[in-house]
C-alpha cells in the first residue's frame, strides 16, 4: 500500500505540472523582458517572437548519422495539432505517429513528414491500438543498418513492445515486449551492438523479478548488423515477462536491490542531500552507456529514474563470454546543482558523456510544485528554476561531475540528441501545446554556451499522412550557464 500510495501521488504531481505547462504563455514567476527569459521561460519567450506552441506528446529524437536522417515521436496527436487552429492542423490519431526528416551539411532540419503512422484505433477494444502496429511510440534508438528501433509508452496496448522499422524496405517487426502494467523505456544500442533498455513501473502482480523496474541487457544478440524473426503479441503467463525476438535477456539491476559494493544504497533510491532514503524508484528510463575502451569490454552505464525528485544510477560494468558483470555503483550525487527533476531521456555525446533530461519543468509560479524538492534539500526552500534543464553527466575516478546546462533552455526535455558537429542539438519538449527546439554551442564539443532557437510551423499537404511541417528556426538569445546560473541564484523565494 505504501508503495501504491507513492505511486498515486507521483502521478498527481506529474499530472499537476503537465497542466501548468499548457497556461505558461500568460502566467510566469519572471517578466518576459528579463534578460534571460529566453531560457528560464523558453516556450513562453517563443511563443512571444512567434514560435509554433502546438505539439502534443512531442517524444525522443534520434538523428541517423550515417544517412543524415533526423527522427521524432509524437505519441498522441490530439489537442491543439488537431484543433483546425494555428499552424498545425492535422488529423487526430490516438496510436501515435513517428516522423522523419533530412539533415543538411550543417545539420539544419527545415520539415518533417510523418513516416511511421499508428493506428488504426477502436475504442474499446481489448488493445485499442492495432497490436501488428505502434501505438502512442516514445523512445527511439538507431542500428548502424539505419534501422529504428521504437519503444512503446501505451495504455493502447496491454503489453508495451519494442519494435523495429526498416527504411530500406517500410518493415516493422515486433523484437520484445514487457510485462503488463510497464512501458519500454532507456532503448539504447551501443556501437559494438550491445541492446539496452528498460522495463518502467510493471504490475506487481507480474513474475518476479518483473515486478518491479529492471535495467536489461540482451545477450547473444547484435543489434547493429543481426536479423530476427518478429514476436509474437504475448497471452497468458508470458504477459507478466518481458520477452525478446532473439538472444537472451539478462538483468542488470532491480528496484529495491542493494547496488553491489555499495552497502549503502539500493537501485532506484532516492536520497536527500543528507544521504536519508526519501523513496525507491520503480521508473528506470533513459541509459546511457559510456564504454572505456573500444572493445567494450568495460565501462560506466548510467540510467535514469523518473520521479520528483528524480535521479540517476552509475553501474561499472565488464563485459566477457557473452555476460555482463556489475561491478560496483551508486546513486549520483545531484546536491551540487540542487537535486534533479523527472530524469526522463537520454543520450550519449560524441565525446562520450551522457545527457539526462529532466521533464516536466515545474511552473514557478507556484512553490507548491517543488515541496519535494525541499524537503530533498532538508527544508531550505527549493527555487523552481532549478529544474527543467539538460544534464550532462561525466564519471571519473572521483565521482560523477554533473553539469545542467542552462543554455540549452528550460521546458519539458524529454532527450536531447548532439549532431555530429559537436554543436547542434535537438530536443523533444513533452507535453501539451510544447515547441520545437534546437541549439547550436559557441564551441565543437563544449555545450555551455551558445544560441537558442524555436520553429515557427508551416504546414502544407493536407490533414492527412502525406503533410509536411516545414520549420523557420528563430532565434531566443545567446546565453553561457554561468550567466544563468548567477540569475537563478540571484533570485528570492
Amino acid at each position: 500500500m505504501k508503495r501504491f500510495l507513492l505511486v498515486l501521488s507521483l502521478l498527481m504531481v506529474i499530472f499537476t505540472i503537465s497542466i501548468s505547462i499548457i497556461g505558461q504563455e500568460s502566467t510566469t514567476q519572471i517578466p518576459l523582458d528579463h534578460p534571460y527569459a529566453a531560457f528560464l521561460e523558453s516556450r513562453a519567450f517563443g511563443a512571444s517572437l512567434g514560435a509554433t506552441a502546438e505539439f502534443n506528446k512531442m517524444e525522443w529524437v534520434v538523428l541517423d548519422e550515417a544517412n543524415s536522417k533526423y527522427y521524432i515521436t509524437m505519441s498522441d496527436i490530439t489537442g491543439a495539432m488537431t484543433d483546425g487552429e494555428g499552424e498545425i492542423s492535422v488529423d487526430e490519431n490516438r496510436c501515435g505517429i513517428v516522423y522523419a526528416g533530412d539533415l543538411d551539411a550543417e545539420y539544419n532540419l527545415s520539415e518533417l513528414r510523418p513516416l511511421v503512422v499508428g493506428g488504426p484505433f477502436t475504442d474499446g477494444a481489448e488493445n485499442p491500438c492495432d497490436v501488428n502496429n505502434i501505438s502512442n511510440p516514445d523512445g527511439l534508438a538507431i542500428d548502424a543498418r539505419g534501422r529504428l528501433w521504437i519503444a512503446e509508452d501505451t495504455g493502447r496496448h496491454v503489453n508495451n513492445m519494442l519494435w523495429v522499422y526498416d527504411p530500406a524496405d517500410g518493415s516493422l517487426k515486433r523484437f520484445g515486449y514487457v510485462p503488463v502494467g510497464a512501458e519500454v523505456t532507456g532503448v539504447y544500442i551501443s556501437d559494438a551492438g550491445h541492446l539496452f533498455f528498460s522495463n518502467q513501473h510493471p504490475d506487481g502482480t507480474n513474475t518476479a523479478p518483473y515486478n518491479r523496474g529492471n535495467v536489461i541487457v540482451v545477450t547473444g544478440f547484435n543489434a547493429n548488423t543481426d536479423d530476427f524473426e518478429a514476436i509474437e503479441v504475448p497471452t497468458g503467463d508470458a504477459q507478466t515477462v518481458v520477452g525478446v525476438a532473439a538472444g537472451e535477456i539478462q538483468v542488470l539491476a532491480t528496484s529495491g536491490d542493494a547496488i553491489p559494493a555499495n552497502d549503502s544504497q539500493v537501485v532506484g533510491g532516492i536520497y536527500t542531500v543528507a544521504g536519508e532514503l526519501m523513496f525507491e524508484s520503480d521508473n528506470p528510463d533513459g541509459i546511457m552507456w559510456l564504454p572505456t575502451n573500444e572493445e567494450e569490454s568495460e565501462g560506466t552505464l548510467f540510467v535514469n529514474y523518473e520521479g520528483i525528485p528524480g535521479g540517476v544510477m552509475e553501474l561499472s560494468l565488464s563485459y566477457s563470454e557473452m555476460a555482463w558483470t556489475v561491478n560496483g555503483g551508486s546513486m549520483v550525487d545531484f546536491s551540487s546543482v540542487y537535486g534533479t527533476w523527472i530524469n526522463c531521456g537520454s543520450a550519449v555525446t560524441p565525446w562520450n558523456t551522457g545527457l539526462t533530461s529532466e521533464e516536466y519543468e515545474p511552473f514557478a509560479g507556484d512553490l507548491a510544485n517543488v515541496e519535494m524538492m525541499t524537503e530533498y534539500l532538508g527544508g531550505t526552500q527549493a527555487n523552481p528554476y532549478d529544474y527543467g534543464w539538460v544534464v550532462e553527466l561525466m564519471p571519473s575516478d572521483m565521482g560523477t561531475t554533473v553539469t545542467k546546462h542552462y543554455a540549452m533552455g528550460r521546458y519539458s526535455h524529454e532527450n536531447s540528441w548532439v549532431a555530429p558537429d559537436g554543436k547542434t542539438v535537438y530536443f523533444g519538449d513533452d507535453g501539451a501545446n510544447v515547441m520545437f527546439f534546437k541549439f547550436v554551442a559557441d564551441v565543437e564539443g563544449d555545450l555551455s554556451a551558445g544560441t537558442l532557437y524555436a520553429a515557427k510551423v508551416t504546414q502544407s499537404g493536407g490533414m492527412g499522412n502525406d503533410h509536411v511541417l516545414t520549420f523557420e528556426w528563430i532565434e531566443l538569445g545567446r546565453a553561457s550557464n554561468d550567466e544563468i546560473a548567477a540569475s537563478i541564484r540571484e533570485m528570492e523565494f
